[in-house]
């Protein structure tokens, strides 16, 4: 087993000397995961998931640990905050939300309730007297909420009928107690907007300083548009709205559920949906950019967008994701192609504007948004897994995508495809989770599967939940929702079962007895000038009664530099220093010193 912690060493020329600055060991910390698919570009990805690892999620190893169940349905993502002062203590928190429009907070490693809070009557599918699957019975808050950690504030739109009158309401509420904070809610509306008619789907999104609020459809039925409000984050005062189609309905927010993406420059990117086009104020199908006060700031719509709309093959059944690491932003329709463009520049009317639209799967994109991660033995890889096809892995290289897979899984899944999430630790011990359906069934009669495959290697399936179906089965597949794992565990809600009236959050984890063990280094950061030296702990800690021998190495210490780490073997958990000297020919520059811990088979990394 390895254990992987990211040293930087950064020497400076300071005057005639030198100087060695910001050595650093990051510490195996608690993760957050506060928004849809892990973070504003929408990777899915949680980089720091040091506990779980493809040699031990096995069916003898992992497995569900507990459930909890809801009033309703989940449509959304559940989030998770680590180490909240609540209820009398200190927890991490899972919040999960249903369309009875409740909000809960569980204690993520025991399941206890911490709060609830229920924002009154949900609107329901028969206020409308819709006929399509969109949506099935209440649909209070479908779309997935977002936190901010740093004010501890969860934002979420609840919708009501109030005597026959229906809203849509942002709420800010405190995470510790579930409380609407001041000035909270405010009403998502504006002129035209039918607060029964739009559908509050995609995921929000904080960025800016901004809550951003996406609208779709029902059945695509009228009036409808695809509003994208933006919202001060502290006031909830309304900083603006965009509509890509102000001319008739269409171009709506559907995205199966993905929240608009964002830059590090706090542009804002998303799909739209069928509808009309001019190229001037109506875009649908169409990739759109936004500045942060939602002005236009740039915009891609493939040359056959009206047999696309016409032919009700939209390009946005999956959401815009951004790559990190490159200019790429990347989204798939009902056709099965990817369109990758290019964000500096997308390339307004035209396919042959965008960097590349090729064939990534055989049916549509359905509810497979595209997923990334950066692997340390194979570089950037993209994952989707679209209907009537594999979970299939494309590899970035030269700015553009391999068209030829890369990869692909074992398994060909038919309608809806897969929801897909990732954890790693850094660019090693990548785990690609898959959440998929029984056959053809949006809303599913029977229960979803949760799958795990090695994300360096995805041929070979390294676990799924009906392998133990009765310890570890969650029921009927929530749509929409993607798994979100987090410091060893990972949430999946559910519908739960049919005609239950209620829904499931299922969490799966490390069986007790799993013997393993963690590596953690302290401090986090350090300054050394030339010539001097630094310490650092590595710390191995005892998991389900592990007991074994962890041999302990570094790597990649620069020349002129030494580092040994005292002791160098340690038994079952304890402590060893790390001594790293420089001497007078260090040359400047930045260095990654890598620990690695060794105990039989297992295997670990940390960012």
């Amino acid at each position: 087993m390895k254990t992987t912690f990211g040293f930087r060493l950064l020497v400076m020329a300071v005057m005639c000397a030198l100087a060695i600055t910001g050595l650093s060991a990051s510490v195996a910390a608690q993760v957050n995961v506060l928004t849809q698919h892990n973070d504003n570009a929408r990777t899915g990805a949680n980089l720091n998931e040091s506990l779980l690892t493809p040699s031990n999620v096995t069916v003898s190893q992992f497995g569900m640990l507990f459930k909890k169940t809801v009033d309703d349905q989940v449509y959304a993502q559940p989030l998770y905050v680590s180490n909240v002062s609540i209820a009398g203590g200190i927890h991490n928190v899972v919040y999960v939300a249903t369309v009875n429009n409740s909000v809960y907070a569980f204690d993520a490693d025991n399941g206890t309730q911490l709060w609830h809070v229920n924002f009154g009557t949900p609107q329901n599918i028969a206020d409308g007297g819709w006929s399509c699957t969109d949506v099935t019975g209440n649909m209070g808050i479908i779309g997935t909420p977002v936190i901010d950690a740093s004010s501890q504030t969860l934002y979420v739109v609840a919708r009501t009928n109030e005597g026959g009158s229906f809203f849509q309401r942002l709420h800010a509420l405190d995470i510790t107690t579930g409380a609407d904070k001041p000035g909270s809610p405010v009403e998502v509306t504006t002129s035209g907007f039918s607060e029964l008619m739009q559908n509050q789907r995609p995921a929000l999104l904080l960025a800016n300083g901004i809550v951003y609020v996406g609208e779709g459809s029902h059945c695509d039925v009228g009036p409808y548009k695809g509003y994208v409000f933006g919202f001060n984050a502290t006031t909830l005062a309304k900083v603006g709205v965009f509509n890509p189609e102000p001319g008739s309905d269409g171009a709506s927010l559907w995205q199966t559920g993905q929240g608009p993406a964002a830059d590090a420059s706090g542009n804002v990117y998303f799909i739209t949906s069928n509808g009309t086009w001019d190229g001037v104020n109506n875009f649908s199908d169409s990739f759109i950019k936004l500045t942060p006060n939602l002005g236009l700031a740039d915009w891609f719509t493939p040359s056959d967008h009206a047999t696309l709309s016409g032919g009700d093959t939209d390009i946005n059944a999956s959401g815009a994701a951004l790559i990190p690491g490159t200019n790429l932003v990347v989204g798939g329709g009902k056709q099965g192609k990817m369109y990758v463009l290019n964000t500096a520049n997308m390339g307004h009317l035209g396919s042959s504007n965008a960097l590349q639209i090729f064939q990534a799967t055989s049916g549509g994109q359905f509810q497979s948004s595209a997923v990334s991660w950066q692997s340390a033995a194979n570089g950037t890889l993209v994952y989707i897994w679209g209907v009537n096809d594999a979970l299939k892995a494309f590899k970035v290289s030269n700015g553009l995508l391999q068209t030829a897979p890369f990869a692909r899984g074992p398994i060909t899944q038919s309608y809806p495809g897969g929801r897909l999430s990732i954890s790693a630790n850094g660019g090693s011990n990548g785990i690609v989770w898959a959440y998929t359906a029984p056959a053809n069934q949006e809303h599913a009669s029977g229960p979803g599967v949760l799958r795990a495959y090695n994300a360096d290697n995805i041929s070979t399936e390294l676990w799924n939940s009906t392998q133990n179906s009765s310890r570890d089965s969650c029921n009927n597949i929530s749509k929409n929702a993607a798994p979100t794992i987090a410091n060893g565990k990972v949430y999946l809600p559910s519908f739960g079962t049919a005609n239950s009236g209620s829904g499931q959050l299922c969490v799966y984890g490390l069986l007790a007895g799993t013997a393993d063990f963690t590596l953690a280094a302290t401090p986090g950061s350090q300054t050394v000038t030339v010539g001097g030296s630094a310490s650092y702990t590595a710390t191995v800690s005892a998991v389900n009664g592990f007991t074994g021998a962890v041999s302990l190495g570094v790597s990649g210490v620069p020349a002129g530099a030494t580092a040994t780490l005292t002791p160098a073997s340690l038994s079952g958990a304890g402590t060893s220093t790390l001594s790293v000297s420089t001497s007078s020919s260090t040359a400047a520059g930045t260095y990654t010193l890598t620990i690695k811990g060794t105990s039989g088979s297992l295997s670990h990394s940390a960012s």
